[in-house]
């Protein structure tokens, strides 16, 4: 008991120095409070990932994460701060997806508000997944123009290399206008294939909520027939009262029904259209 109660004044005194933004001073607090107890209090270690979180130590962050969990596999906090932290790192969305999912998932179990936070979080991550994917899709292409230009120019020398020392000028010039096409060619596909220089249609009205008008998260079914986004159907109800903003009918939160195929097609959509996260 002593140990415990040692420990919870360096996670005070970690907490103050976090209020002041001397997220060092808070890590050292906290690890203090992690040794006193046996490294058996979750709370303890959460705060000291929000530090590292805060720091940018991002790796630092998710160890202390998995350990919290490891404790507790319903920690909100660890889930979410894992979610964050891995968020940042390009080659680890996917997992940052998994954990913020898992976080939000707990949020409404819970009734928390912070759900709409990490429901956010969620969608910001979605997009800088597909921003690494684009990303990465471009640099073959590019690697695949420059070579496919490499090739044509090697074929042109070749071609003019092997012309008879009595060849016409109209010789020379065939081969080069031919290779100059095949060129131009390669450069219009190139061009075709950048997302940048193709319109982009708005997304589909199915997908948007009706209450914010941004891509849906986690679509709910109201008794009435009309999804929402559960966040924002939520926080009407929370906020505003127990009816359906549209239908204006009664509903409660033991009312709405997660509509399945319509995130499911959402979520295909996104992975090809990351950009319309902030449509």
């Amino acid at each position: 008991m002593v140990r415990l109660d040692v420990a919870e004044r360096h996670k005070i005194q970690g907490n103050e120095h976090f209020a002041r933004g001397d997220y060092a001073a808070a890590i050292a607090e906290y690890s203090l409070a992690i040794i006193q107890s046996g490294a058996r209090v979750t709370t303890y270690l959460t705060n000291r990932a929000l530090a590292y979180l805060q720091l940018g130590d991002y790796d630092r962050c998710v160890d202390d994460c998995r350990k919290a969990l490891e404790l507790d596999p319903q920690c909100l906090k660890a889930h979410y701060r894992m979610g964050q932290a891995l968020s940042h790192q390009p080659n680890h969305t996917q997992g940052a997806l998994k954990a913020l999912e898992r976080a939000y998932r707990i949020a409404i179990e819970q009734k928390l508000d912070i759900a709409d936070e990490i429901a956010r979080q969620y969608r910001a991550c979605k997009k800088t997944r597909w921003e690494v994917l684009e990303k990465s899709r471009r640099e073959t292409e590019t690697e695949l123009y420059a070579y496919l230009c490499k090739m044509v120019n090697r074929d042109r020398e070749r071609q003019l290399a092997q012309l008879s020392p009595d060849a016409s000028d109209d010789d020379r010039l065939a081969i080069n206008n031919a290779a100059d096409h095949r060129l131009t060619q390669i450069q219009e596909l190139y061009e075709a294939a950048d997302p940048s220089n193709q319109l982009r249609p708005p997304p589909p009205d199915a997908f948007l909520g009706k209450i914010s008008f941004e891509i849906m998260t986690d679509p709910v079914v109201a008794p009435s027939g009309i999804t929402y986004d559960r966040t924002e159907i939520m926080s009407h109800l929370n906020q505003v009262g127990p009816f359906d903003p549209l239908a204006r009918t009664p509903l409660s939160a033991r009312d709405l029904y997660p509509n399945l195929a319509l995130r499911e097609v959402i979520d295909a959509y996104l992975a090809k259209n990351g950009w319309a996260v902030d449509y």
